[in-house]
């Protein structure tokens, strides 16, 4: 059984960060917008030319809502309701899911309300449209500080798994140890890809 934060109580209610990204070597910068709604928390992420739009469930962190625009493009759209109906790449279905699940494009947002003090290792159900629904393991491996624009962070070190026999990668999230649970930097066991908190503000 998956343990989780209260996050009602522990993630902030409004909050903007700036990030740093580099995709295989190209330096970017992605802003993410966080405001805590009726249906929970909104989250705007914007890079590049895309924009993704998400709603978390305030109690479990899954996921409500994603909209994802390249361009002017619709690119991705799902909507949890009696069942999880997709729009992708052009194509429409939908499908029964049980609760929570977690969607690929932000799970670090979603990493922030987990109780890393009570549980080492857990799996948890991920949303990959190409794939439907599979399972990813989350592993804590250590507790590292992380040196940013910011200053220094402790952090728990944070490995996710999914559990598709071609994928071999390994997926790093550092995420803060204290209040309010940011999520401070990424990379992948590619070593090309990474991402570094630069910038954040507490709104509320």
């Amino acid at each position: 059984m998956m343990i989780l934060l209260f996050v009602l109580q522990i993630l902030p209610a409004q909050e903007n960060y700036t990030y740093e990204t580099n995709d295989k070597g190209k330096i970017g910068t992605m802003d993410i917008t966080v405001q805590k709604e009726s249906l929970g928390y909104h989250v705007v992420y914007t890079w590049e030319d895309r924009i993704l739009e998400l709603i978390f469930d305030t109690l479990d962190m899954s996921t409500i809502y994603v909209k994802k625009t390249i361009g002017e493009k619709l690119d991705l759209e799902i909507k949890r309701e009696k069942k999880f109906n997709v729009f992708f790449k052009g194509r429409k279905f939908s499908y029964r899911a049980d609760k929570p699940i977690y969607d690929r494009h932000a799970i670090e947002y979603a990493l922030r309300g987990f109780d890393y003090d009570a549980r080492k290792k857990f799996t948890i159900k991920f949303h990959v449209p190409e794939f439907m629904v599979i399972n990813a393991e989350i592993n804590v491996l250590s507790e590292e500080i992380i040196s940013c624009p910011l200053g220094d962070i402790a952090c728990w070190k944070v490995e996710m798994v999914p559990k598709v026999l071609f994928l071999k990668w390994r997926f790093y999230f550092w995420i803060e140890k204290d209040y309010s649970k940011r999520f401070v930097k990424y990379s992948d066991s590619s070593g090309k890809n990474s991402i570094l908190l630069i910038d954040y503000a507490r709104l509320d």
